[in-house]
């Protein structure tokens, strides 16, 4: 290993959950992903949903959807393609989404137990974009054909052609339901469009050094060969691995820029963006 990686596995050792351990693994030290789909079973709850803190601001038990975006995300980031995991969302959706298809991020029993300050925001509980273009673009990596999938393409494709999306957030969850859709003709010809508005919304951050939090184009670029790395210049996309690699803290892990429940969610996202932070350096081939 490289002495980067080494240190930053140190810390996931010394501080990460087992989840972001096994991901660690999968990603790095070629283990099986088995593992992995275990750790997240440990978050499923018997309506086929996940809670129990998987996205570590929201520490209640009950499912909520941002929490399956989480589980899918990762299981995407692995290459791993767990049926048995995904197929059960489509129908817990299907109950909770409103008429046009869309999920609200969290329910209100999330409210009921600690969570971050951001999710106390009205517009938590609503309808939105944010996951559901993720969801659905997950859920049809998996080939998974449902009333509420087809329902919410149809709806997400044509708020696309003519929306602005204005958050960085929803703008990533489009190019992940962009990615997967079955409709590759609509799809392809709605990239530009999606993509046009990245540089601008809300969130995005593209200035280096990184002291805030937002969205960088490392999230949507997080490989050379992403599709929206041909948005951002050879120069912004140096810049931000240089910056990346210099935010290595003392400890081995990766900073973030929020107010968490506590030390447990901080560490937390901490061994997330570490993991998250060594897949960009690798794929640019910063550390090997």
């Amino acid at each position: 290993m490289s002495q980067v990686l080494d240190h930053a596995r140190d810390f996931l050792w010394r501080n990460g959950r087992l989840v972001e351990r096994r991901l660690f693994e999968v990603r790095f030290e070629s283990t099986s992903s088995g593992q992995l789909v275990d750790a997240l079973r440990g978050y499923r709850n018997s309506d086929g949903g996940f809670g129990h803190a998987l996205e570590p601001d929201l520490c209640g038990p009950e499912s909520q959807p941002i929490h399956s975006d989480f589980a899918l995300r990762t299981l995407d980031e692995a290459g791993v393609l767990d049926r048995a995991l995904a197929k059960p969302l489509a129908d817990r959706f299907s109950r909770l989404a409103a008429s046009d298809g869309r999920l609200p991020p969290i329910l209100s029993s999330a409210l009921t137990h600690p969570h971050a300050a951001h999710w106390d925001s009205e517009g938590a509980l609503l309808p939105s974009w944010n996951p559901t273009l993720a969801l659905a673009g997950r859920l049809h990596a998996y080939g998974i054909q449902h009333p509420w999938l087809e329902l919410v393409t149809e709806r997400a494709l044509e708020a696309l052609a003519v929306r602005s999306l204005g958050d960085a957030h929803v703008l990533l969850g489009a190019l992940v339901f962009l990615a997967n859709v079955p409709e590759r003709a609509r799809a392809d010809a709605l990239f530009d469009r999606v993509v046009a508005q990245i540089e601008g919304s809300d969130w995005f951050v593209k200035e280096t050094p990184v002291t805030r939090y937002g969205l960088t184009p490392l999230h949507f670029a997080p490989t050379p060969i992403s599709p929206a790395r041909r948005v951002f210049s050879r120069e912004c996309i140096e810049a931000h691995l240089d910056d990346l690699l210099a935010r290595q803290q003392p400890d081995g892990g990766w900073p973030i820029f929020w107010e968490t429940t506590g030390m447990a969610a901080t560490c937390a996202w901490r061994g997330r963006w570490t993991v998250d932070a060594l897949a960009a350096l690798q794929a640019y081939g910063r550390i090997r």
